[in-house]
């Protein structure tokens, strides 16, 4: 009791309503409640979200007889869902070949609603459209709370760090993917998460009684990256930012220690999960012999080895492949699905990165910096894979929406300093753009068949020409 009467005595003369911290995150939800997919396309969804939707089905649905067992309890009935891609069979058994930690969260949701008589089955609009807003909507606008209360460190006044949170959410397409569900926007939620930890760590007056954020932040950037494989760059490279807080050997030792033991938890609990189907910590989609459809394969023989005739072309070499590489980025920045294409607004965030390097910032906020462009820069490189004419093919490029909050959110260091009429003007230009962008793709993020093409203007094209009548009516889908 005393420590709940001090604490009101503090809060005595401050306001427990922040309006500035709570517009972006509003606004959030005014844009996404009717525009969410179960609401706007029922019985349209992706394979992506039918897949995870049957994942969490299995979850609750499956809890006696010889289903009992974990391995099992996820396994996807044919019967429910007519599904032959991206989803491995594993001792007879049919699972979705994505990472199962979000449905295995969601899950805890459905079984509340399931208990209360609300079936996927029966109800198949309103079931999703609560899952689509606990698991998509509600990190979004996590993500402009955040936003504003880590803006601090750049000691911008409530208006910028109200405009900056905004600018985070609608400029990078994280609104766009936040009215499906999906892993990418729960992911890029922990992330900031876990870096919001770090900072608030760092705007403490005594950080050295700051364990409890350190392991916070561990336990949010594991379990970001065993809900969606990108952000296990961040679980990695976070490390090095806690090695460099502003604490005392022992005491950074101590940090470390408490960064791993909180990333511990969501590591074993993936682990438990996967571990059973795949042999090890990586989702289904990474093992190729698993795959229930198998892509037919070119077989080559001795005798008709392409090689080994002399006329024959020679394997590529160095240069060639590294040609091939140079195409693939160029590809990921300028192409159909290319992020300065759709969000150009990103530069201002790169802009902020080598503020923060050129001035006299600390040292640790130097190392958060450097650690997330990184980060983007290995998830650019790795992460990348643009399969156009699937149903992975979204909207923008979806596997680097991980990266692009924590990227734009640094353009807090370049707003805090002076730029000519003209760089505003600019920097403004690519804003709306970026913003108009996302706001087209909310209509259609994840279509079933994906885009082929420029994916802003399908995605406007599509609004007005209904181009995907609703799937035949399955178990699932209602």
């Amino acid at each position: 009791m005393p420590f709940l009467s001090d604490y009101f005595r503090r809060r005595r003369n401050r306001p427990f309503v922040r309006p500035w911290a709570l517009a972006t995150p509003i606004v959030v939800l005014l844009v996404c409640l009717p525009l969410l997919r179960p609401l706007r396309h029922p019985g349209q969804s992706s394979v992506d979200e039918d897949l995870r939707l049957a994942t969490i089905s299995a979850f609750v649905e499956h809890q006696s007889g010889p289903e009992a067992y974990l391995p099992a309890r996820m396994s996807i009935d044919d019967a429910d869902i007519d599904i032959h891609r991206h989803v491995i069979r594993v001792d007879g058994h049919l699972y979705s070949d994505q990472p199962p930690m979000l449905a295995f969260l969601l899950s805890g949701p459905y079984w509340i609603m399931h208990f209360m008589g609300y079936h996927l089955r029966e109800n198949s609009v309103l079931v999703p459209y609560i899952l689509t807003l606990l698991g998509s909507t509600l990190p979004a606008a996590a993500v402009g709370g955040l936003v504003y209360r880590m803006a601090r460190i750049f000691e911008l006044r409530r208006q910028w760090r109200c405009a900056l949170a905004a600018a985070v959410v609608f400029g990078t397409g994280l609104i766009s993917y936040a009215v499906v569900l999906n892993a990418h926007v729960p992911a890029a939620a922990l992330v900031m998460g876990s870096v919001g930890c770090v900072v608030h760590l760092l705007g403490s007056k005594n950080p050295n009684r700051g364990g409890g954020w350190i392991v916070l932040s561990g336990a949010c950037a594991a379990l970001a990256a065993t809900i969606d494989l990108p952000a296990a760059v961040f679980l990695v490279l976070m490390l090095f930012v806690v090695a460099a807080l502003p604490l005392s050997m022992p005491l950074r030792l101590g940090a470390v220690i408490l960064y791993i033991l909180g990333a511990a938890g969501p590591i074993l609990l993936h682990a438990t999960l996967m571990a059973p189907l795949t042999g090890d910590l990586l989702p289904g989609a990474l093992h190729q012999r698993l795959l229930e459809y198998q892509p037919p394969a070119v077989v080559v023989t001795e005798n008709d080895d392409p090689y080994a005739d002399e006329d024959a072309p020679a394997p590529p070499g160095f240069w060639q492949r590294a040609g091939w590489g140079m195409d693939r980025l160029v590809a990921v920045l300028m192409g159909d699905h290319g992020l300065l294409v759709h969000f150009p607004a990103v530069l201002l965030g790169a802009a902020g990165m080598l503020a923060v390097m050129h001035r006299h910032w600390p040292v640790s906020i130097k190392a958060l910096a450097a650690a997330s462009a990184a980060a983007i820069l290995l998830g650019l490189l790795a992460f990348v894979p643009i399969r156009q004419g699937t149903a992975t093919a979204g909207f923008a490029n979806r596997w680097l929406m991980v990266f692009l909050p924590i990227l734009l959110f640094w353009a807090g260091a370049w707003l805090r300093r002076p730029h000519r009429p003209l760089i505003w003007a600019a920097a403004a230009l690519l804003l709306a753009f970026s913003i108009i962008v996302s706001l087209i793709g909310t209509t259609d993020p994840m279509p079933r068949d994906g885009y082929n093409g420029y994916t802003a203007l399908a995605a406007w094209h599509n609004m007005f020409n209904n181009p995907t009548p609703p799937p035949p009516p399955t178990a699932m889908a209602g």
